[in-house]
């Protein structure tokens, strides 16, 4: 390609194609682009657009931007921004509108003015003087709509202020203070409004329960687990009760006090299942292992591959009970008969009642060893507590609920309380609208650390957030009712390009509250908060 005019042309293009050569792989993308950049470059210079005030060199101009990125800039001018779609288009229709002189439109950028992340550019006319001045954002409330946006956004993300103030800073698009964010939340009933979605969420799943055909049948028990804290639960269960769920059964975490509570409002106690077997191995170690000396005494090595195996065989015995805490304890008794090779009362489906069967453990044949495990049968939990877990209940939907709580609410932070309330409401929100999502398929996997357990894992549809907009929403519409018209800074003797495009639902104003400025040079500064 030898056809350049000017020598600085030449020059980009043949960094931009030194910088694109290592990195392409194929000779035919090179061939490509040199075939579009000799049409591009190879037109002449009085080339007229559609337009006769337009010239070709002004829409080399303003697409300039779209080229590629040759490292000569200075940094300032990598600074990033946000604009909304409309106030976009209100810039593109202002440029080519003609001011009061009649000459043809060549606005100049006199200043450019960031506050936190909405760009202000005042665009002057070299031949009258006259300016105009353009915002990439609306105002809501005495506020740029595009900042409140993104406040909300990293909020409903679960985003901390600081996280996201250290993406937007190093993006260099500007950003919103400790200040500000807390007036968006108070003095923009921004907390409020995430409180009343989130009740409105609640009813709804509160309906969906009352509606669904399990709720409608005699006899049906709905659940409410609550881990950790007697307290929570004395607050919790009456709220419950007070919406309308017919509760008859509270399964928890192993807490005497919470059974003790629960049976006097006349509810069935359950207790989880995987907090009832957690410990059963633990339990067993004394008598499946120990020291060389002691062995066939206080353990025995007939009981050394027991430990394990024995907690999947609580489990079962838990799910095949039939609810019946009398037959679950004979059940658990019959580990050790099972184990000795008495398979009388065993159930039918077992591997133990085919043809040909080969046992994996090893068998019971010493008295000793038979009579303590036993013994450490009739000590766990499952069996002295019986009649708390012959319903085999778990509190999965409770531990769901606690690991989708993280993403808002970190353990390791400590939020003041209407932060914490808030975030709350967020977590409780994104965890009504996904806890049933339906599974596409299913995978099973071995964890390499436990050969022996098989899992099989769900892949979910994609999770929606239509609470996120909803709550958008709701904020919109009450800062518009609420809002009252601004007048402009004494100092701010401007036009906006055009006039509609500045106030959302309303006249313009000037935003004196954001926190994050750019100088008229392109220079960061910063307001401290104090």
């Amino acid at each position: 390609m030898d056809n350049f005019e000017e020598d600085n042309r030449r020059l980009k293009f043949e960094a931009a194609k030194q910088l694109l050569a290592p990195g392409c792989k194929r000779n035919a993308t090179i061939s490509v682009l040199n075939t579009l950049l000799d049409r591009v470059l190879t037109q002449p210079e009085n080339v007229q657009a559609s337009n006769s005030r337009t010239s070709y060199s002004r829409n080399e101009m303003m697409l300039d931007s779209a080229g590629i990125y040759t490292g000569d800039e200075d940094a300032s001018d990598q600074d990033l921004f946000v604009v909304e779609r409309k106030t976009f288009k209100s810039l593109c229709s202002g440029l080519v509108q003609q001011c009061g002189c009649l000459s043809n439109p060549s606005w100049t950028i006199a200043s450019f003015i960031k506050k936190g992340h909405v760009a202000r550019v005042q665009f002057v006319c070299p031949h009258c003087k006259q300016s105009r001045v353009w915002a990439s954002s609306r105002v809501l409330s005495g506020h740029y709509l595009a900042n409140q946006k993104l406040v909300h956004a990293f909020t409903c993300a679960g985003m901390l202020p600081r996280q996201y103030m250290n993406f937007a800073l190093f993006a260099g698009m500007g950003v919103v203070k400790h200040k500000y964010i807390s007036s968006v939340y108070l003095n923009q009933l921004y907390q409020q409004v995430v409180t009343d979605v989130a009740e409105e969420s609640m009813k709804a799943a509160v309906e969906r329960v009352k509606e669904s055909p399990h709720h409608a049948k005699s006899g049906e028990q709905h659940r409410v687990a609550q881990t950790r804290e007697v307290a929570c639960t004395k607050i919790v269960l009456p709220q419950v009760i007070a919406r309308g769920l017919n509760i008859t059964e509270v399964a928890h975490d192993y807490q005497a006090t919470i059974k003790l509570y629960v049976r006097q409002l006349g509810m069935v106690n359950s207790y989880d299942t995987w907090h009832g077997t957690k410990n059963v191995a633990k339990q067993l170690r004394h008598i499946c292992a120990g020291t060389v000396r002691t062995r066939d005494r206080t353990w025995f090595t007939e009981l050394s591959d027991k430990a394990r195996c024995t907690k999947v065989h609580l489990y079962w015995c838990m799910r095949n009970c039939g609810g019946n805490p009398v037959r679950l304890r004979a059940m658990i008794m019959n580990i050790s008969k099972h184990f000795q090779g008495d398979h009388q009362s065993c159930s039918s489906e077992s591997p133990c009642q085919q043809p040909g069967y080969v046992p994996k453990r090893k068998p019971l044949t010493m008295p000793a060893a038979i009579s303590a495990y036993e013994a450490a049968l009739r000590k766990t939990l499952i069996y002295k507590n019986a009649d708390s877990c012959h319903l085999c209940r778990d509190t999965y939907w409770v531990e769901s609920f606690n690991h989708q709580l993280l993403t808002y609410l970190p353990k390791r932070i400590h939020f003041h309380t209407k932060t914490f309330e808030m975030r709350m409401n967020l977590a409780v929100m994104d965890w009504n609208e996904n806890c049933q999502r339906m599974a596409t398929s299913h995978h099973e996997y071995t964890d390499v650390r436990r050969p022996d357990h098989h899992s099989t894992y769900n892949v979910l549809v994609k999770k929606t957030y239509r609470f996120v907009n909803n709550i958008w929403s709701m904020y919109v519409l009450r800062n518009i009712t609420s809002q009252q018209i601004l007048q402009d800074d004494e100092d701010d003797d401007e036009m906006v390009l055009p006039d509609d495009a500045a106030m959302y639902d309303g006249d313009y104003v000037d935003s004196e509250d954001d926190d994050y400025v750019c100088s008229e040079d392109g220079g960061d500064d910063e307001e401290e908060d104090n």
